[in-house]
């Protein structure tokens, strides 16, 4: 068999309340047990009114009880803010470590890589200008534009050459 509900649970129950914060709702209004017994809609009613709604949600959300049963919207806020808060250390940490690059260093090194090509092969006619002067042969011409081409190319792709470039510049 269950225990008899008392009043403080039937209140507590209606109100969704636990019953601690019913006590203290109907000590500060002065109302006794049997009070509440003889009229219980007023019971329910005053418990309502003097409850401390912010303080119930509060409480509920950070687990600690005191009812508040429509809270889970607050509770999920701060949990996401939470997550947040988590995420940004992570963040902070990871860039201290030399594991994740500012996005703007990033950027700037795309822009400057871009450049030197675009610089590069716009020399390409200069570079190849004295070996093609007088010549009429087309296979020559294009062998010694080709020539100076893969020169280039194998500049911009030296890796050495990239990554001091890159330390040196680009991220410092």
């Amino acid at each position: 068999m269950s225990r008899p509900r008392g009043t403080i649970r039937k209140v507590a129950d209606e109100t969704g309340l636990d019953q601690a914060t019913v006590r203290r709702a109907l000590a500060a209004s002065n109302i006794t047990e049997q009070q509440c017994e003889a009229d219980f809609a007023k019971a329910v009613e005053t418990v309502r009114a003097v409850a401390d709604t912010d303080k119930v949600l509060g409480h509920s959300a950070s687990g600690r009880g005191e009812g508040g049963g429509n809270s889970s919207a607050y509770a999920d806020a701060r949990a996401q803010t939470e997550l947040y808060r988590a995420e940004k250390f992570r963040l902070q940490n990871e860039k201290l470590a030399g594991r994740l690059i500012d996005r703007q260093d990033v950027t700037d090194t795309g822009i400057r890589i871009l450049a030197d090509a675009r610089t590069a092969f716009l020399s390409l006619g200069l570079r190849v200008a004295d070996r093609l002067v007088g010549k009429t042969d087309a296979r020559e011409i294009a062998r010694a534009i080709e020539a100076e081409a893969r020169i280039v190319l194998g500049e911009l792709a030296d890796d050495q050459k990239f990554f001091a470039a890159l330390e040196s510049e680009a991220l410092s």
